[in-house]
């Protein structure tokens, strides 16, 4: 079951099972984008695999 995490001015879908996320698409209402969420949505993909639509991967590392 994957997510969309809204994090900076992009939306994610998350997929928990796997440790994944790709990019779903901007973010429309991110200047609404509280910072205690949008923290605590980097916390939660910190370690998580990014997938490029070419293929590319990228581990996610959370930093304060």
């Amino acid at each position: 079951m994957t997510k969309i995490l809204k994090i900076d001015r992009a939306l994610y879908e998350v997929d928990d099972k796997t440790k994944t996320y790709q990019y779903y698409g901007r973010n429309p209402e991110w200047e609404n984008l509280s910072k205690e969420e949008n923290q605590r949505n980097k916390k939660h993909i910190d370690g998580y695999t990014r997938i490029f639509p070419d293929g590319r991967k990228k581990v996610f590392r959370y930093k304060v």
